[in-house]
């Protein structure tokens, strides 16, 4: 396999409804993840170690933070003479106000990128999973077959089958069915892993195709169309760890799986990259840990100062733990502080948070009525604080809570299932 022959494009332009306000002023695969990286620092990474060197990332909502974190892409090596990462905002499709409608259409208008680099495949990767991969093996796999496209699969749990495109290989790996997010009974629990690898005249006739009958999504619209023109689509399985991390839910838990040996992620092993430059980490302190302070299977970044309790929490750079105060089954972001005797459980707070004094921000209990506002986001227990929120002494929120950004909350009870609005 000639990776010179080989084009990424990289979906990073999606909203993040799911993820609530993690995801309402920021890209999805900008959002903080576990401690020192952002959600997209995978793929890249991934690509860098597959030594794949021409990379477009396709940008649409809120895209200035991913866009500043990417800058020129040598983070990842794809900067320079012989790799290159190109950002691709929707104004370069075919009018100014033009944005994508969908994986399929976000592709479509950049086909002038195509033609361009004249690549002999096309590996289409999302910005928004947590994983190591070695998408070689896939072009090798693909290759050998003889495929015009291959999909990249894995086993769910049959009751997240409903969020994903799901697969139906026969013996040879060969696609014969495939079913787009069901709602009634999956075929199989074989799911897409929204990674494909296309030959560049299929992949071009089919974004085509798809455009002119009205299509612009790859699982809706483009390879349930391929599939009824040719029988050389093939799945190729996966096993390691991988989550989409497009819900709080699994937000939450794959951030808690970092702290599981038996998850099956090792960050030190997968040496993942990220932009130490973006927002100054590389100037960040070393963290440092007060006599007496407790950690008990934590992630603490640079820059922490914990005089407190952190039990299976997540820490970002410059987070303050002062004394007295507890972070448990948690994940808190840049430059929040936790002051003396306030206690955060069960929740995902933001940057630039302050939770005051005595403060309790959730609830170890992990049961409580869903989020009122947004059930469908938020049911399984979880608190959710957005940016620069200050939050008074004394103050108590329940699970299931969301606080939208720069919210004061002010001291007094929060009930479970509220939602807190500026």
């Amino acid at each position: 396999m000639d990776s010179e022959r080989t084009l990424v494009m990289l979906l990073a332009g999606g909203r993040g409804s799911r993820l609530n306000i993690l995801a309402a002023h920021r890209a999805k695969p900008a959002v903080p993840f576990g401690g020192l990286y952002r959600i997209i620092d995978f793929a890249l990474s991934n690509v860098m170690r597959s030594k794949l060197r021409h990379v477009g990332v396709l940008t649409q909502y809120r895209p200035a933070s991913l866009m500043n974190h990417l800058a020129d892409g040598s983070s990842w090596d794809l900067g320079g003479h012989t790799a290159k990462l190109k950002i691709l905002p929707p104004f370069q499709g075919r009018q100014d106000f033009d944005w994508y409608t969908g994986t399929a259409d976000a592709v479509y208008q950049n086909l002038a990128l195509l033609r361009r680099y004249r690549p002999q495949r096309v590996l289409i990767l999302s910005g928004d999973h947590i994983y190591r991969m070695n998408y070689r093996e896939m072009l090798d796999f693909h290759d050998e077959k003889g495929a015009v496209a291959t999909l990249a699969a894995m086993p769910v749990p049959w009751e997240e089958t409903h969020r994903f495109g799901i697969l139906v290989p026969d013996g040879e790996g060969r696609l014969v069915r495939f079913q787009e997010k069901p709602r009634g009974q999956a075929f199989s629990n074989l799911a897409s892993m929204g990674i494909y690898v296309f030959d560049t005249e299929v992949l071009v006739e089919e974004l085509i195709r798809t455009h002119r009958t009205g299509g612009n999504d790859f699982g809706a619209h483009l390879i349930p169309g391929l599939l009824g023109l040719t029988d050389r689509i093939f799945v190729h399985r996966f096993e390691g760890y991988w989550k989409d991390v497009g819900t709080l839910d699994s937000y939450w838990q794959a951030n808690m799986d970092l702290l599981d040996p038996a998850a099956g992620v090792d960050l030190p092993s997968w040496k993942i990259r990220t932009n130490m430059d973006y927002e100054s980490l590389h100037a960040m302190p070393p963290s440092w840990i007060a006599r007496g302070s407790e950690l008990e299977r934590a992630v603490v970044s640079p820059g922490c100062r914990i005089q407190g309790r952190v039990v299976r929490s997540v820490l970002s750079p410059g987070v303050v733990v002062e004394p007295g105060a507890v972070v448990e089954d948690s994940v808190v972001m840049h430059r929040s502080v936790i002051a003396a005797g306030a206690r955060v459980l069960r929740a995902v707070v933001d940057k630039h948070v302050r939770v005051g004094a005595g403060a309790t921000v959730g609830s170890a209990a992990g049961e409580a009525p869903a989020n009122h506002e947004t059930p469908d986001h938020l049911s399984t227990g979880i608190t959710v604080v957005g940016k620069h929120v200050e939050i008074a002494a004394g103050a108590v929120l329940g699970a299931n809570v969301i606080v939208h950004p720069r919210v004061v909350v002010p001291a007094g009870a929060v009930p479970d299932g509220a939602t807190l609005k500026g």
